[in-house]
């Protein structure tokens, strides 16, 4: 008897323990929201998709980089590699998010899916504009050399 109150015990302890690190975690979002606000073009809370997980994450976007972070993770994109930008209202998976628009990026082998806020879609929007197709940078082609021209004798 002693024991299964020993076990309901430690269940319950490790639930609220777990419900008041969920609690911190919006605290800890804020955290880093603030910290990229002075240097960043445009910074939001979105919902990083990695197939059946989703994490909540802070997307700031700089001159060339998308910084996404949480207390667990940060990663970052270059711009430049990214060969799609769009917007839309499902996932990869063909599933509708609850609540917002995906935001999704594109590279040769990658693709990164955002859920973003309603209400930060448009600005979004404004700042990084969908584009298609295989638009190419000036750094991503090599530059053309062309074989010596030998002198024909004749």
């Amino acid at each position: 008897m002693l024991m299964w109150l020993s076990l309901g015990a430690v269940v319950i302890v490790a639930f609220l323990a777990w419900n008041l690190y969920q609690r911190f975690a919006v605290d800890r979002l804020d955290a880093f929201s603030q910290k990229r606000r002075s240097t960043s073009r445009m910074v939001s809370r979105a919902e990083l998709v990695d197939g059946n997980r989703h994490l909540a994450v802070v997307l700031s976007l700089t001159g060339t980089t998308l910084i996404y972070e949480n207390s667990d993770m940060q990663a970052s994109l270059d711009l430049h590699w990214m060969r799609e930008i769009e917007y839309d209202t499902e996932l990869a998976t063909g599933t509708t998010p609850p609540a917002g628009k995906v935001l999704r990026l594109r590279s040769n082998s990658q693709t990164f899916e955002f859920v973003l806020a309603e209400a930060d879609v448009a600005r979004w929007h404004m700042i990084m504009p969908p584009r298609r197709g295989p638009e190419i940078s000036r750094l991503d082609v090599p530059p053309v050399t062309l074989p010596p021209q030998v002198a024909s004798a004749g």
